[in-house]
């Protein structure tokens, strides 16, 4: 013989407790956990973003004092290639970009100052690089 137990208010609605003081929690939690998660989702796409603006802008700053520095270059030639460098691997992350560059006697200094884009309202991030490369210079090997 099967036993059969007395019903009990709400249990006949799958998923109903009975219990009219829940009604729109779930609306009311949904209301506040999407916006936050979609705040925090763009936080940390913007925080990548960032991060790989530096290293793009950092990685542009050693393509153009490596350029600067080779033998007989000029710092126009190396601004030149941080410039290249810049258009061709990050054109619309990095934006409002320059690279400033300067070959003294012994080293070539290239700066890199970019804006990068944003996703995140009413906020404006940018990155300053600079990197160093000592001068090739030809030096004759036979003389002592």
């Amino acid at each position: 013989m099967i036993a059969t137990h007395p019903a009990r208010p709400g249990r006949g609605k799958p998923g109903h407790s009975g219990e009219d003081g829940d009604r729109g929690s779930v609306s009311l939690e949904a209301a506040i956990i999407l916006p936050l998660t979609v705040i925090i989702t763009l936080l940390v796409v913007q925080f990548v973003m960032l991060w790989h603006g530096r290293h793009v802008a950092q990685s542009a700053a050693h393509t153009a004092a490596r350029a600067a520095a080779t033998y007989q270059s000029t710092a126009a030639a190396g601004r030149s290639a941080g410039t290249e460098y810049l258009a061709s691997v990050a054109p619309k992350l990095l934006t409002e970009s320059s690279v400033q560059g300067d070959r003294g006697a012994g080293q070539a200094v290239a700066t890199v100052h970019a804006e990068v884009l944003t996703i995140v309202p009413f906020a404006s991030f940018s990155v300053d690089e600079q990197a160093t490369s000592p001068i090739e210079a030809f030096t004759d090997a036979s003389t002592p």
